[in-house]
């Protein structure tokens, strides 16, 4: 998951549009009116992001994929009074076995942010693990947090993944004083730090 680090002002427009409507309501997120606010709020997230979907870290364009809310606007689970704040968003990619679409409008135990890797760790075949040591109750809050964004359940990431970390350990063997320049170029670069 990218250890999420928002943008100290968030995006002009947004914050324009919720001083134009102190009222607006989650239904007002999908609005023609707001739209040209999402592209660009989508664009600070993915400079924010460093181009990778928050979640699982693949390569994202910046005008693909979806504004996520990291607190769900509705649902069970809603959190309305985020459904404007710049903190409360993430970039996420739109896949139905993944992320954001997978998450739906359920509450992460574990929400993306500095140090969300610390409890995780990567497997040589790409599947995502708590780490050892932990206590029954977080290891079972690293293992749902994972499950519920699909994390290992799509075949082709969890591949992907085990590929990206095999190009790593041959940097790391060949080249290991490149290897932090190398890990700020890569997707997966967030959960691939955890197996260094």
């Amino acid at each position: 998951m990218v250890e999420l680090q928002h943008r100290a002002i968030p995006t002009p427009s947004l914050t324009a549009f919720v001083t134009a409507h102190p009222a607006a309501t989650a239904a007002d997120f999908d609005s023609l009116e707001f739209r040209p606010v999402k592209d660009q709020v989508k664009a600070d997230l993915h400079a924010d992001q460093a181009g990778l979907c928050v979640y699982c870290e693949r390569e994202l364009a910046s005008d693909a994929g979806q504004v996520e809310h990291i607190k769900p606007k509705a649902g069970a689970n809603a959190h309305p009074h985020l459904c404007f704040s710049y903190g409360n968003y993430a970039h996420s990619c739109i896949n139905p076995q993944t992320c954001g679409q997978k998450k739906g409008n359920g509450l992460l135990p574990i929400e993306p942010g500095p140090g969300c890797n610390g409890e995780w760790m990567l497997t040589t075949t790409g599947a995502i693990e708590p780490t050892a040591g932990l206590t029954r109750t977080r290891a079972h809050q690293v293992r749902q947090t994972r499950d519920m964004l699909g994390l290992n359940r799509d075949s082709n990431l969890v591949d992907e993944r085990e590929r990206w970390l095999q190009r790593m350990l041959d940097v790391l063997h060949q080249a290991p004083v490149d290897i932090g320049a190398y890990l700020q170029q890569i997707p997966y670069r967030h959960i691939l730090a955890t197996a260094l």
